[in-house]
C-alpha cells in the first residue's frame, strides 16, 4: 500500500504543479493582452471638411469666406495609452501630423454693382485659391473604458471606446493657382484675364484643434474610429479667424 500510495501522493502533486503552471501561462497571456491594449499605437485616418470660415484681406479690402465642403484630410499619428486603476478611463498621448487641402473664394458685397462714385471698374471683388497646410499637433486624449465590464455587457459591447480629446501644435500653410477678378471681369465687361498671386503667405503658423469620437477594437491591438473634428489655425496676413470643422475615419494597431 505504501508504493501505491506514495505514487497517489507524486501524481497529485505533479498534477498541482501543472495546473499553477497553465494559470500563471494564462496570467501572462493578459498581461501581454493589456500592454498591446494599453501601450504604444500607430494610427491612419482619412476624412474631409464639412464647413469652413474665416476673414480674407486683399490689398486694403476685406472679404468674406465662402463655405466650403469636401477639402481632403489625411493624418498620421503616434501614442501611447495607459489606463486608470480607479476609474473606467484611459488617457492618450500622441503626435500626428495632418495634412489638408481646401479652396479659398469669395466675393464683395457690392461685386455686381455698377462702377461709378467709389466703385472702380480695376477693383478687386472676388477671389480664389487652393490652399494646402502640414501641421503637427500634440494630442491628449481621456476614452472611456468599457473593456473592464466585458464580463457584464460582452466582448463585442467592450469593445467600443468613446473619447474625446484637444491638441496644440503648429505647420506650415501655402497656396496654389491664386487669382483676383476686378469688378469689371466679374461683371464680364472687362477683357483682361484675372490676376494672378493675390495670395503670397507661406509661412509657419500655430494651430490647435479639438475632437470626440468613437472608436472599436478587435483582436487586443487592432482598432477603427470615427471622429468629429473642429481645427483652427492661427492668423495669416490675409487669412485671420479660419477655422474648419470635419470628419476622419481610421485605424490604429497597439503594440
Amino acid at each position: 500500500m505504501r508504493p501505491l500510495a506514495l505514487f497517489l501522493v507524486s501524481l497529485c502533486a505533479l498534477t498541482a504543479s501543472a495546473a499553477e503552471l497553465e494559470l500563471k501561462s494564462l496570467g501572462g497571456g493578459e498581461g501581454i493582452a493589456q500592454k498591446r491594449k494599453y501601450g504604444p499605437y500607430v494610427g491612419v485616418s482619412v476624412g474631409e471638411s464639412i464647413s469652413q470660415d474665416g476673414n480674407v484681406k486683399i490689398g486694403d479690402r476685406k472679404f468674406g469666406l465662402d463655405d466650403s465642403d469636401g477639402a481632403a484630410i489625411f493624418s498620421i499619428e503616434v501614442g501611447k495609452s495607459w489606463k486608470m486603476k480607479k476609474v473606467p478611463l484611459m488617457m492618450s498621448v500622441d503626435v500626428e501630423g495632418t495634412f489638408m487641402s481646401t479652396q479659398l473664394s469669395g466675393k464683395s458685397k457690392d461685386a455686381t454693382q455698377p462702377t461709378g462714385g467709389s466703385r472702380l471698374a480695376t477693383d478687386t471683388v472676388a477671389y480664389n485659391a487652393d490652399m494646402n497646410s502640414l501641421f503637427f499637433n500634440l494630442n491628449g486624449t481621456f476614452a472611456l473604458d468599457l473593456y473592464r465590464y466585458r464580463a457584464r455587457i460582452g466582448k463585442f459591447a467592450a469593445g467600443f471606446r468613446p473619447y474625446i480629446g484637444a491638441g496644440l501644435g503648429g505647420g506650415q500653410v501655402w497656396y496654389r493657382n491664386a487669382t483676383a477678378k476686378s469688378r469689371a471681369q466679374y461683371n464680364g465687361t472687362g477683357t483682361d484675364a484675372a490676376s494672378s498671386t493675390p495670395f503670397s503667405v507661406d509661412e509657419f503658423i500655430n494651430s490647435w484643434n479639438w475632437y470626440a469620437g468613437l472608436e472599436w477594437t478587435w483582436k487586443d491591438q487592432y482598432s477603427v474610429f470615427f471622429e468629429y473634428r473642429d481645427f483652427h489655425y492661427g492668423d495669416l496676413e490675409e487669412l485671420t479667424n479660419f477655422a474648419s470643422d470635419g470628419y476622419l475615419v481610421g485605424f490604429r494597431y497597439r503594440y
